[in-house]
């Protein structure tokens, strides 16, 4: 965004947006993945907070309960998207219930949407399906921008639009591929028409525009297939679409290809297994997997305190010291922060960390697993890699998930000027979008207030 702005490229975003308002970076959440991602923006909480900790998860409870119930795994890429809403927990409202007037387009989250008002619901199938087959994706955005100038035409209070494709050619071809950057120029045409409609109905001043993402992105030259890694070394692996794996002793549930949960089925309680033991349930497989050449970094509870990071530079824990979170080096450094002994509050341990190759990620280490269906351990993989292949039609050139930087941070644009200009997180726009329509805020989030 910033080189394309920059250029020329993007016109209207840089005269409507940009000139008219401010460009920053935001961090989005872990794993940096569409759906889970998608929920900062519109509740104001992390995905562990809400306890949707990745496009595709298993509960190890309601697992070992009942191993076929609709409740003990889930991929949201296919048919379960559906159960995204119900997924949700009722004590956390979205935008959607908090305005009168809202209205969605292509966004997977349409709880509280007043009957009619989910613009695209009968046409995203369809779409979706050809896109996927053909892979050709720019009939999708098409369909994006004509549904956004409609509820244009319906007094809307607040509308949350989605366009797919600079995402979706950046995972077929590459994210600098020029079938991706005509996807970013057509936001472009879709934010000058925008502006010039409301204008023109005398309602452009009186509008918050944020142009945002919900993940980073970086190019992928290698494929290390997390499960296929896991089963051949003596471990029956459950994974998408295999999930009629017989008796598996794990599980692998990977988000955006470059994080994937790790589950130990072997304890029949459902609990999770901390330290030592994980370690020990592991044998063999865990150094070999921190050797791994396409792996990053493990992550892990350590005890009730303390989460564990470890790769091939040593390993370090993140802990928690009453009100706040110390980072602190065991026999290496892995995420290159040096050692932050004194506890950091939220806003302390962003600004500390921000400026790194993994921002904000002792927030999002310990988020990710304050949530009952996180995995044993997550296992992260180096740019240009990703962690699932045998099952990934068409290959993918593209990947994110992880808590790197080019995978963690986002632009957020909007047409406003005089903000707290602290670094930021996208679960700051839930509150800052309330705030900014004269609405009340919500109290139980992760995120603050901007304007």
């Amino acid at each position: 965004m910033q080189a394309l702005i920059k250029s020329g490229d993007l016109p209207n975003i840089r005269k409507e947006i940009v000139e008219a308002g401010t460009f920053r970076q935001a961090t989005t959440c872990f794993p940096s993945t569409t759906g889970p991602a998608y929920l900062p923006f519109l509740t104001g909480c992390f995905p562990g907070t809400i306890n949707i900790p990745g496009i595709r998860w298993l509960d190890k409870g309601e697992y070992h309960r009942n191993r076929w119930g609709r409740n003990s795994f889930r991929s949201y890429c296919g048919y379960e998207a559906g159960y995204f809403n119900a997924d949700m927990p009722d004590d956390r409202p979205n935008l959607h219930e908090l305005f009168d007037r809202p209205f969605n387009v292509f966004s997977m989250i349409t709880r509280g949407m007043p009957k009619g008002h989910d613009l695209t619901a009968k046409v995203k199938p369809g779409l979706y399906l050809r896109a996927h087959l053909r892979h050709i994706w720019e009939p999708v955005d098409d369909a994006s921008h004509r549904h956004l100038m409609l509820a244009m035409d319906q007094d809307p209070e607040f509308v949350f639009a989605v366009f797919p494709g600079v995402d979706s050619n950046s995972h077929l071809r590459h994210p600098r591929h020029e079938r991706t950057i005509q996807a970013y120029k057509f936001v472009d045409y879709s934010v000058g028409q925008v502006a010039e409609k409301l204008k023109r109905l005398g309602r452009w001043d009186e509008t918050l525009v944020i142009l945002t993402s919900d993940h980073g992105l970086s190019d992928t030259h290698t494929h290390l297939d997390l499960a296929d890694f896991i089963n051949r070394r003596g471990m029956r692996t459950l994974a998408y679409p295999a999930i009629w794996t017989h008796r598996p002793k794990a599980s692998v549930m990977i988000s955006g290809n470059a994080a994937g949960h790790v589950y130990c089925l072997q304890n029949r309680n459902g609990l999770p297994l901390l330290g030592d033991e994980l370690l020990h349930t592991m044998g063999d497989i865990w150094p070999a997997l921190i050797a791994e050449e396409s792996v990053d970094f493990v992550t892990w509870r350590q005890d009730q305190t303390t989460y564990a990071v470890e790769s091939a530079k040593g390993r370090a824990w993140i802990q928690r010291q009453g009100n706040g979170l110390c980072y602190l080096p065991q026999t290496g450094d892995p995420l290159g922060l040096g050692r932050l002994d004194t506890p950091l509050d939220a806003q302390q341990a962003l600004d500390a960390t921000f400026g790194s190759d993994y921002p904000d990620a002792l927030v999002q280490i310990e988020q990710v697993f304050n949530c009952s269906r996180c995995g044993d351990f997550l296992v992260t993989s180096k740019p240009g890699h990703d962690l699932r292949y045998t099952w990934e039609w068409p290959e993918h050139h593209g990947s994110h998930g992880s808590l790197h930087r080019e995978h963690i941070l986002v632009p957020f644009i909007y047409n406003r000027k005089g903000w707290d200009d602290r670094p930021a997180r996208t679960t700051d726009i839930f509150n800052t979008v309330l705030k900014w329509a004269g609405k009340p805020i919500q109290e139980n989030t992760d995120g603050k207030v901007l304007c």
